[in-house]
């Protein structure tokens, strides 16, 4: 029986834990490097070119300096153009979207933050339950409530970790964007990354839910991490590989949540979009059940 009050209280006791734990610091260090070492791959082009514009500047009118940005901003936004074709081959609708609707820029950041998000959401989730479980800590938790409020809480309290970490990362970005590129409006570029926000922490939803199955499965938090990392990204590269020699193996990428990532990056009014979400909640309503099942019935 879910209990809302049980559930309050272990959520909470998990994020505080995720905190001040060995495991939550490393995920919190990691997202952040991570994050913003990717985002350096895209910004590091567009801090070279107004280097270059400000050394420009010394040597020419106010009406030169005009033209100048203008055509270091097309630059920037046609290589940016160029690489999400690349990276997401999107439909021509898509990539108008991404590039001409949205800050190019951001967008870029985003594509290779969903790239990294079942990565960092495994290494925010993977020891829901495993290192409990490896020491008999639970016995003490299972005479106070029931065995689904351990399952659900410690999984809210992680995604919500989850999603605090990925906050604090979108934050910095945000900020040093509306400061140092001028590409953009910076409020075109802040209500992106909001959206980009939300989508990425709708699409580490299933992840972190995979991680609440493998976790109460085994009694090992770091063979919980490995497995869950497996799980994330065997079935894409098989696909990946696969769809080399066979075009039609590419549509087994629908069996897991990163066959739908790109979805997610539709204009709100699309059906795809909240298709992405849909799928997306489905997933991890499905993993959420297994889970608790088999959390339900397993010895502990």
């Amino acid at each position: 029986m879910l209990r809302k009050l049980h559930l309050s209280l272990i959520a909470r006791h998990s994020i505080r834990h995720g905190i001040r734990g060995g495991a939550g610091l490393v995920a919190l260090f990691t997202t952040l490097v991570l994050g913003l070492g990717l985002s350096e791959c895209v910004l590091r082009p567009v801090e070279e070119a107004r280097q270059l514009d400000s050394r420009m500047f010394d040597h020419v009118d106010e009406g030169q300096k005009d033209m100048i940005r203008l055509q270091a901003k097309g630059a920037v936004i046609k290589a940016g153009r160029k690489a999400i074709d690349w990276a997401v081959d999107p439909s021509p609708d898509q990539l108008d979207y991404l590039t001409t609707d949205k800050p190019v820029i951001v967008s870029a950041i985003l594509v290779l933050l969903l790239l990294v998000t079942p990565f960092l959401s495994c290494l925010a989730g993977f020891n829901q339950t495993a290192g409990d479980i490896s020491t008999k800590g639970l016995r003490f938790l299972l005479i106070r409530t029931e065995r689904p409020n351990i399952f659900f809480g410690r999984f809210i309290g992680t995604y919500f970790f989850s999603v605090a970490v990925y906050a604090l990362l979108f934050t910095v970005l945000t900020l040093y964007c509306a400061l140092r590129v001028d590409v953009h409006p910076a409020g075109d570029m802040a209500l992106w990354f909001i959206q980009g926000f939300f989508r990425l922490a709708i699409f580490s939803l299933p992840y972190i839910a995979l991680c609440a199955l493998v976790s109460c499965a085994i009694d090992s938090s770091f063979g919980a991490l490995v497995i869950s990392l497996l799980l994330a990204y065997i079935v894409p590269l098989l696909v990946t590989i696969g769809s080399a020699a066979t075009p039609a193996i590419r549509y087994g990428q629908y069996l897991t949540p990163w066959g739908f990532k790109y979805w997610l990056f539709q204009p709100v009014a699309s059906a795809q979009l909240w298709g992405g979400i849909g799928a997306m909640c489905a997933f991890t309503a499905g993993v959420l059940w297994l889970g608790n099942r088999y959390f339900s019935k397993r010895d502990l």
